[in-house]
């Protein structure tokens, strides 16, 4: 089980979850895992391909019922009422990849309002909730009345996030938000859900392989291996055990492996080092220190 002092609001406790039971296909994706995702936080879901990130999105929204155990928000699990399987989905935000092949309405403001209105809100409750998750999802106002299907492919990504941040759950989890975009429409996917979490103060999984993207952007990272839990801690805490990683199929970011290059090159850099920020104030820090040192300064 996670070791978390603070209070999980969602959780999946001795989980066991098998696909294809009863034929010669049987596989369990999962097997008596317990995890605990705090509250208030970004949490990074990493682990290599199979080791069972998409079984367990799919676990915490209701989409799957587990073979075994239980999934419970706030203390409570959600398969308590089967019937009401549906209301939990309305709590638990799930954002596929590639969310964008779902869009289908005819304008980008009715595709974001389609969570909210089959909540039953009033229109101007719609509104609102349309307008605000526009703003954290970078969906610019000229857009809202066209077509999803005129849009690039970045934009319809937003959109599509948009509509899940619309419906206001507490708890969000998204599943490679950012996979197939360049740089710019990374960072801006990314910077938009960070707004949101800070804002709304809401619990957000984000399932990623980029290393890079969760040293950033993650409050705590949850690293599995074939179906269970190997870490869970600080970017430093997960990233300073490299080895480690590369046996489960994972590796620092790369930021971090050009800063290890300093080093061996005798540059007096220090460790510790996950993102490109800090990368550059260090950097600049041991530049300005040789400045100190008598370098010239004019240059």
């Amino acid at each position: 089980m996670t070791d978390t002092s603070a209070t999980p609001k969602i959780e999946l406790r001795n989980v066991t979850y098998r696909y294809s039971i009863g034929t010669p296909f049987e596989k369990a994706a999962l097997e008596n895992v317990s995890l605990q995702f705090e509250e208030g936080i970004i949490t990074g879901l990493m682990g290599h391909t199979g080791s069972g990130k998409s079984t367990i999105a799919q676990l915490l929204n209701g989409l799957l019922r587990p073979t075994e155990g239980q999934v419970l928000i706030d203390g409570r699990d959600i398969w308590d009422s089967p019937k009401d399987i549906g209301a939990v989905r309305f709590r638990v935000g799930l954002v596929f990849q590639y969310p964008e092949y779902q869009l289908f309405e005819e304008t980008v403001a009715r595709d974001i309002a389609y969570g909210p209105t089959n909540m039953g809100l009033s229109q101007e409750e719609i509104a609102r909730r349309v307008a605000e998750a526009a703003r954290f999802a970078d969906v610019t106002p000229d857009l809202l009345e066209k077509s999803p299907f005129e849009l690039s492919g970045g934009q319809k990504r937003r959109v599509a996030i948009a509509g899940v941040m619309a419906m206001d759950p507490e708890i969000l989890v998204l599943d490679e938000p950012a996979a197939g975009l360049d740089p710019q429409g990374r960072k801006s996917i990314l910077d938009g859900i960070r707004a949101y979490q800070r804002e709304k103060k809401n619990t957000i999984i984000i399932i990623s392989h980029s290393m890079e993207d969760m040293a950033v952007y993650a409050d705590k990272l949850m690293v599995l291996d074939h179906g269970k839990l190997y870490r869970y801690g600080t970017s430093h805490d997960i990233f300073c055990h490299a080895e480690d990683l590369k046996r489960v199929g994972l590796s620092r970011p790369q930021i971090t492996k050009f800063i290890m290059e300093l080093q061996r090159a005798g540059i007096d850099v220090g460790g510790g080092i996950y993102t490109v920020d800090d990368a550059y104030r260090e950097v600049l820090r041991v530049f300005e220190k040789s400045l100190g040192k008598g370098a010239d300064r004019s240059c």
